[in-house]
């Protein structure tokens, strides 16, 4: 990695990808009958770490790539346009990646397994929200476009659990009162997948646009900070000072008739927010010597989106079911102890790893390729 790269900017999306693939193999492997402590409570709270890190990195990232375009003299329409295209390039990859589940997996055998085709995850709220950054904050002044994107987080977060209140009341499958797809009957199939963007839970969406996408605003928002050198010390106390707001708010008198704290609170978030600002400030404090230690993490960094399509596959995927059928004669989905999961946790991240660590690899040997390529036609 070239030396002037801001490292931790690597290191906090390989976090993300950690904590990802701990939550995954824990979901998707640990049996019911397993006895779940106090370790498996911590796994389970820093896995849920992994979104908001995701969304957080995705809109920080997209604005320091920006600045670094406005420094080169890219025009800012050209710098609006092309991040539009990127977020639309990340949604289709979603729904393509939907698709190859559905055709693998084996959806199409069910009745009404084509809803699977239509699931709300984390790609598509980051494409999402990358395109509303975009069109807040990219090729306008620094300032303003912190501002707006900043603006846009907090309106979204105060107003998601009114949101919330109104739209559990629809015909839309919710925590604890899940609803098989191919046994209701929605009146819209466009305004079903809308109320999933906004609203929606599993088996519709495991993720939505309310409260979630704030994370990537307030990531866009802050990442003027980040700009220069780094000041660790303004991050943890822009974490701590999160923090402490939403834990006053969540002990402070409830402001709203409807709130799932785990969901939909505006406290709740400022805490998760706060952690990942104060994480931001914590990676800065380690020393630029830690590169090649940390190296595969900044790989998993790097490369979040492969390690994201690697993770889902083989912890839910259909792959991994026949593979481990025919390896060890057993499946792993809901059939480990709580010591092999923690097993299947580590081979997942070398695996993990080493796939993203091979796509990099690859993509290295094209780009040379492409401009001779491009001298050539030349």
């Amino acid at each position: 990695m070239p030396s002037h790269r801001k490292l931790w900017l690597d290191w906090q999306r390989g976090l993300a990808v950690l904590f990802m693939v701990e939550v995954h193999v824990l979901d998707a492997w640990l049996s019911p009958a397993a006895p779940r402590g106090g370790a498996f409570a911590a796994l389970l709270m820093i896995g849920g770490f992994a979104a908001p890190g995701f969304l957080y990195m995705a809109g920080f990232s997209q604005a320091l790539a920006d600045a670094a375009q406005a420094r080169k003299g890219v025009a800012p329409a050209d710098r609006r346009s092309g991040a539009l295209r990127r977020a639309a390039w990340l949604l289709g990859v979603a729904y393509g990646f939907r698709l190859a589940e559905f055709l693998l997996g084996g959806a199409w055998r069910r009745p009404g397994g084509w809803h699977d085709l239509l699931k709300v995850d984390i790609l598509n709220v980051i494409a999402i929200g990358l395109a509303l950054a975009a069109a807040l904050a990219i090729g306008r002044p620094r300032r303003t476009g912190a501002l707006l994107a900043g603006a846009a987080a907090l309106a979204l977060v105060l107003a998601t659990p009114a949101v919330a209140d109104v739209l559990r009341h629809f015909d839309l499958p919710r925590a604890g009162h899940a609803v098989d797809p191919a046994a209701r009957v929605a009146p819209n199939h466009a305004v079903d997948v809308l109320l999933a963007y906004l609203y929606g839970s599993w088996p519709r969406a495991n993720f939505s646009l309310f409260n979630w996408v704030a994370f990537l605003l307030a990531g866009a928002a802050f990442a003027p900070l980040a700009l220069g050198e780094s000041r660790p010390l303004r991050w943890l106390g822009l974490g701590a000072a999160l923090f402490a707001l939403g834990w006053a708010a969540d002990h402070g008198p409830d402001l709203y008739a409807y709130q799932n704290f785990w969901r939909t609170s505006p406290a709740w978030f400022a805490m998760r927010l706060g952690i990942c600002a104060a994480l931001t400030g914590l990676l800065q404090l380690v020393p630029a010597s830690a590169e090649r230690p940390l190296a595969w993490l900044a790989t998993l960094g790097r490369q979040s989106l492969v390690g994201y399509i690697a993770s889902v596959e083989l912890t839910y995927g259909a792959l991994m079911e026949t593979l481990s059928h025919g390896i060890a004669g057993a499946p792993l989905r809901r059939a480990l102890s709580f010591r092999a999961t923690l097993t299947g946790m580590l081979a997942m991240v070398v695996v993990t790893w080493a796939i993203s660590a091979g796509w990099e690899r690859l993509e290295a040997r094209r780009k040379p390729r492409a401009r001779a390529s491009s001298a050539a036609v030349a």
